[in-house]
């Protein structure tokens, strides 16, 4: 938990980092994406982000000194196995942000899945992430089984039961452990996108979190790109009050990363 509130600190402070300049063409760790001229793009691993959640794990690391190494190590790859990046730009209305996360999805199953290193399952998806290719077989099996999974209505899904902790509350008798949820809302189904340099899937939702009483609707856009030997999942996040000036930014960005 200490970890994740470290993550969530050195996010906010892309918010505080100046502009880098305009530019259409902006790097990532795939390669580069094309966005708008008026959409600055700021790399938290370019600025005091990674020193910041160092010192944060330094001086008060969690209780866990396994979580604390996997923290430390994970860190030492910002910028190259994964980044995150902040999405500055305006209309009429006012001031736009939102965030675009990427992982390298090779190199952080390797990491995780250690223990599977020998299974032929594995290996052959290994060795399909290494070719950047997937056959029109293998292809529409798996977009089948994702999307078999992806809700076609209106579905809230629980991220904690409070009836575990429903013992713990406070002074007034409130639990102390409020219930949390993320309800799923016009899902989009993931799909192969067209015009791509490399083959590349993609899939929208609209999402409401809720903890407790506090509600925040967000929309998140998320593209897998399978370059040879580095394919990414980039997922994009934003207030879902910005949705309609982002989508395209996304779907545009995703479309043209080379």
């Amino acid at each position: 938990m200490k970890s994740l509130k470290v993550l969530a600190c050195a996010a906010c402070l892309l918010g505080t980092v100046s502009g880098v300049g305009f530019a259409k063409d902006v790097q990532t760790i795939a390669g580069s994406m094309v966005v708008p001229n008026n959409v600055n793009v700021v790399s938290a691993s370019k600025t005091n982000t990674r020193d910041f959640v160092e010192k944060q794990l330094n001086e008060a690391p969690t209780k866990s000194s396994m979580a604390n190494m996997m923290a430390k190590e994970f860190f030492q790859n910002f910028g190259t196995t994964f980044d995150v990046y902040q999405l500055q730009g305006s209309d009429k209305t006012g001031q736009k942000d939102a965030f675009l996360v990427a992982v390298d999805v090779k190199q952080i199953a390797q990491k995780v899945a250690k223990d599977k290193a020998n299974d032929p399952m594995f290996v052959a998806a290994m060795a399909a992430l290494d070719k950047g290719q997937i056959d029109p077989v293998t292809e529409q099996l798996m977009l089948n089984a994702i999307n078999k999974q992806i809700p076609t209505t209106t579905t809230v899904v629980p991220l904690n039961d409070p009836k575990r902790y429903a013992n713990l509350k406070t002074r007034s008798g409130e639990l102390l452990i409020k219930p949390r949820t993320l309800t799923v809302e016009n899902a989009e189904q993931v799909h192969p996108v067209a015009g791509t340099k490399y083959q590349t899937y993609a899939a929208s939702s609209r999402l409401l979190y809720a903890d407790g009483n506090v509600q925040t609707p967000l929309y998140a856009n998320a593209a897998f790109v399978l370059k040879p030997g580095k394919p990414v999942l980039y997922v994009g996040v934003t207030t879902d009050v910005q949705r309609d000036y982002f989508k395209t930014i996304f779907d545009n960005a995703f479309k043209s990363i080379k």
